[in-house]
């Protein structure tokens, strides 16, 4: 009982004690407790930098095919080893390795 008469007045007051229940329920408890928002936090972060990464890659593949458009030469190359293309009389040779 030593113990219990050396904590002050104010803390064995209902309403303290009613308010650190409250506080602690919140804390631990509740469906938005801290390490929760703490999980959210990061999840939230990794979701931007993800987004920033790929928001770069759409400008690249823009400036890409802005290039690719304009340049003839560029086209019919890409056309012609990506998707076989020939021009008339032309003939293809696949080599396939093993």
């Amino acid at each position: 009982m030593d113990v219990f008469n050396q904590i002050p007045k104010y803390l064995k007051s209902y309403y303290v004690l009613g308010g650190f229940c409250f506080f602690m329920w919140l804390l631990i408890f509740d469906s938005n407790d801290i390490l929760t928002q703490l999980s959210l936090r990061k999840k939230e972060t990794d979701l931007q930098e993800t987004k920033a990464y790929y928001q770069l890659e759409i400008e690249k593949v823009k400036a890409d095919r802005e290039a690719l458009f304009n340049n003839k030469e560029l086209l019919e190359r890409i056309a012609r080893e990506k998707f076989y293309m020939k021009e008339e009389g032309e003939d293809i040779y696949i080599i396939v390795e093993q």
